[in-house]
């Protein structure tokens, strides 16, 4: 990366940092002053203060500035990050329509067909906090709390510098101080972009405008970016790139030896990793930053890149050879699709009024991301060459010797227990030992560690080495917002788990009561996989409802997509803690989960919960939950409740599916007519009976189980069975016959119908697993 590029990233990343000085002191001066004088203390250029200083139109109209400083770039990467071009507002009234204690609005807001109104407590990401919940009464955000901030960024500005090295840091610093920080608090827009997401949007469009302009040798900025703007917002100069990997489901949870259970979470995140490294290998290839990934998780990535040639050639180059690495170590198991379509500033640019040319607007936006993913779609249809094929033919049909884990072929070795394993699984099996407590972690060229990419390999390493310069490679942290020099990237891992050495028969284990000495509740693994609803629509046309598509911006897709990186790599984690349960896995959109089956059904309904606040009901989950002896093995319980999951996806979606097909129910009327009416009054009767008397209970399921023979005998069957019920409570002298005529009641009702008898039957289920004893 040359000197001038690295100098348009911290000037594109900091060209609103006088935002931050003039809401903590309250200051009526222009913010573009403010931060220019405010970095004047640190060490930064003038090619960096330029562009702090000279990023508004009004600004660059009345200044005497080359026709190639980088502050023209900035000046046009801010507009099109903001989605507006803002010439026509020459005369910027900073000191009239701006209110600087306003808090960030939610990004969900504007999200779908209707228009909510919530706000984000001003505070900063803390890794440490509970979630940041919207609320709908707005805080205001005070210039003390800026003054926090401020104090935050420049502690460590004094300690970092404006070179290749530092640019993570950065980054690590703006989304950890600024990510709650709205953009803009004029009153005139929509104050749901926080300011590191704009910030961040800014610095990839820059930098990928310079490297466009550059390969054609356009250096009079000021004439291609200022003069002509409308020209260049017609210029496809972008390419929004996207990769897929596929199999990911497939080798996580196709284990089936002895002991592989061990393996899951390293698994998760070795292939949590090989997504990261490829999107890093894709922006060290171009010489860019993390600023220009708007998006990774479950397999998947966004990025924003130059539409250059060479872009596109190290595409081509880095498809080829991680599709290699995959031949030659997983066979045919695992492979990546990357997809580019180019894409002109225009097209992800709204107008500031409600135009008819807006419904146009919002269309183009939605086709670039379809044209990527139709690209994707194709090449995973096709995904080898004929000498690929042929190259794999060569392996023929073999019998003997294969991986006893993942069954590959591929780069054996025998062991001293005679039980042979590939090289990757058998450095899994090593790895899956610390995982559990390591937090620092390098990809670099030590061929003894665990291989994660073409001549790339992830090792594990310590704080302490870090801080010292011990660490040859690109350093990730898990769950910390580390700065300093070198700092690769920070990534958030959903890895709650509270089962002793990744032995989940720990979950089957039970409460043992005084009594009797029996384990109360059905002694088995719950297993849940849980997918959202319709996000690939959400990335392409969540925002093109309100207003004909007019907050259709980069900003904001970039918002959400960190919103839900935030929601399911990070505080997935904190409503885990409230249960005994392992996420196996969590990415983008999805969860994989393994505990006790009642507390995975518990924080099921707790996660659906919190997940309809964060996105404010525009976004649903679908969920199936499986429950297994703990001697099963992975990949069945992988499969079948993925088999759960897809039943409640096509019932309708938002939806929950129990134990077997059959058993589908809206995630509303799970919880209010099963979880919250019938299962209590199931419980309060029952409970009011002697051991003989809950034993009707399964009388009762069964005749429910069996309703579907002739109508009158089954009813009959029923009524015989209550009124041998009623006797029973009579005997009770605990018992209230008031509680038995709620139940009966509440029984005889359902009955009637076919959907609310099958809601009373899982009700019936639930109490029979939860009271099941087991010596």
């Amino acid at each position: 990366m040359d000197q001038k590029q690295v100098d348009l990233f911290y000037g594109a990343m900091l060209h609103d940092i006088g935002k931050v000085v003039q809401r903590a002191n309250n200051q009526r001066v222009k913010h573009s002053k403010l931060g220019k004088d405010y970095l004047k203390q640190f060490n930064f250029n003038k090619a960096v203060l330029d562009q702090v200083a000279y990023h508004h139109a009004y600004e660059l109209l009345n200044s005497n500035l080359e026709d190639d400083n980088l502050a023209y770039i900035t000046y046009i990467a801010d507009n099109i990050a903001s989605g507006i071009d803002r010439r026509s507002n020459m005369e910027h009234r900073e000191d009239q329509l701006f209110k600087p204690d306003l808090p960030l609005e939610d990004i969900f807001n504007r999200f779908g067909d209707s228009t909510t109104h919530r706000y984000f407590i001003p505070r900063t990401l803390d890794v440490g906090q509970d979630p940041n919940y919207p609320q709908e009464k707005p805080q205001s955000f005070t210039s003390s709390q800026y003054g926090g901030i401020l104090n935050k960024i420049e502690t460590t500005l004094k300690v970092i510098s404006p070179t290749v090295e530092y640019q993570a840091s950065l980054l690590n610093l703006m989304e950890a101080t600024l990510s709650y920080v709205p953009s803009s608090t004029n009153t005139e827009e929509v104050a749901d972009i926080s300011l590191f997401d704009h910030i961040k949007v800014t610095a990839a469009i820059a930098t990928s405008i310079y490297q466009f302009l550059e390969e054609s040798n356009r250096h009079n900025y000021k004439k291609d970016l200022f003069v002509n703007a409308s020209d260049f917002y017609l210029e496809k100069a972008f390419l929004l790139v996207s990769f897929d990997l596929s199999g990911i489901q497939d080798f996580i949870y196709t284990i089936a030896s002895k002991g592989a259970h061990k393996q899951l979470r390293s698994r998760s995140f070795y292939l949590e990793m090989i997504s990261e490294w490829l999107a890093d290998t894709i922006l060290k290839s171009m010489h860019l930053s993390r600023a220009n990934l708007l998006y990774t998780g479950g397999g998947h990535a966004y990025l924003i890149l130059p539409n250059t040639e060479n872009a596109r050639n190290q595409l081509n180059e880095i498809e080829q050879s991680f599709n290699q690495f995959f031949l030659t170590n997983f066979g045919t198991k695992l492979f990546v699709a990357i997809g580019n379509t180019p894409f002109a500033a225009k097209e992800v640019m709204q107008n500031s009024k409600i135009k008819e040319e807006q419904v146009t607007a919002a269309a183009e936006y939605r086709a670039i991301f379809q044209s990527v993913g139709q690209e994707i779609s194709q090449k995973k249809l096709q995904r080898y060459t004929p000498e690929v094929i042929q190259q794999l033919n060569q392996y023929g049909k073999r019998a003997g010797r294969e991986c006893s884990v993942c069954h590959t072929i591929h780069n054996l070795r025998d062991n001293h227990d005679n039980d042979t394993k590939c090289e990757v699984c058998y450095g899994l099996e090593n790895f899956s030992k610390v995982i559990q407590n390591e937090d620092y972690f390098v990809v670099g060229s030590n061929k003894s560690a665990l291989a994660i990419g073409p001549n790339a390999y992830l090792d594990r390493t310590t704080e302490k080495a870090i801080l010292n310069g011990e660490v040859n490679g690109s350093i990730y942290t898990k769950n910390n917002q580390m700065t300093g020099i070198n700092q690769a990237v920070h990534i958030w891992v959903a890895d709650y788990s509270v089962a002793p050495n990744n032995e989940f028969s720990y979950y089957t284990q039970r409460e043992w009561t005084k009594e009797n000495n029996e384990i109360i509740g059905i002694k088995r693994l719950g297993v849940l996989r849980a997918d959202v609803d319709d996000l690939g629509l959400g990335f392409m046309a969540g925002y093109s409802t309100q207003a004909k598509g007019m907050y259709n911006t980069l900003s904001r897709t970039a918002a959400f997509s960190r919103n839900m990186s935030l929601f399911f790599k990070l505080y997935i984690n904190k409503i885990a803690e409230a249960y005994r349960l392992t996420i196996v896995y969590s990415g983008g959109d999805d969860v994989f989960a393994i505990g006790a089956w009642d507390d995975i059904l518990d924080f099921t309904i707790q996660l659906r919960e919190d997940f309809l606040y964060w996105t404010n009901g525009k976004l649903t989950l679908s969920a199936g939950i499986g429950m297994f002896h703990d001697k099963t093995p992975i990949n069945i319980m992988a499969r079948q409740t993925g088999e759960l999951e897809e039943a409640a996806k096509s019932s309708g979606k938002n939806a929950i599916c129990l134990f077997d097909a059959e058993n589908t129910f809206n995630f509303d009327e799970y919880i209010d007519d099963i979880q919250n009416n019938y299962l209590e009054v199931v419980t309060t009767y029952f409970n009011t009976l002697t051991l003989r008397g809950k034993s009707f209970v399964y009388k009762l399921l069964q005749l429910i189980e069996e309703r579907n023979e002739v109508e009158k005998i089954s009813f009959a069957r029923l009524a015989y069975t209550i009124a041998r019920l009623e006797d029973e409570t009579k005997k009770t002298k605990v018992s209230s016959l008031d509680v038995f005529n709620t139940f009966k009641q509440t029984l005889m009702q359902a009955f009637s119908s076919e959907k609310e008898i099958k809601k009373f039957g899982m009700a019936l289920r639930l109490y029979i697993y939860k009271e099941r004893k087991e010596g």
